[in-house]
């Protein structure tokens, strides 16, 4: 696997998410709380799919209008 294919296939953390959503870290631990948004576990870490993060940001927004 080359670097890009592993920047791709990386997961992100709680802080990358709300980089990525321009949210504070808080509103992204809020929002896993409530299971309103993908994530996964990785033992006891919460972790996000970039693809799954994407996909779900532009279906809400969708969804609005």
């Amino acid at each position: 696997m080359n670097t890009a294919e592993q920047l791709r296939n990386r997961l992100w953390d709680a802080r990358e998410a709300a980089s990525f959503l321009k949210v504070s870290r808080s509103w992204i631990c809020a929002r896993v709380e409530r299971d309103e948004m993908p994530y996964i576990r990785v033992g006891g870490l919460i972790r996000f799919v970039p693809s799954q993060l994407r996909e779900w940001t532009f279906a809400k927004d969708q969804s609005r209008g």
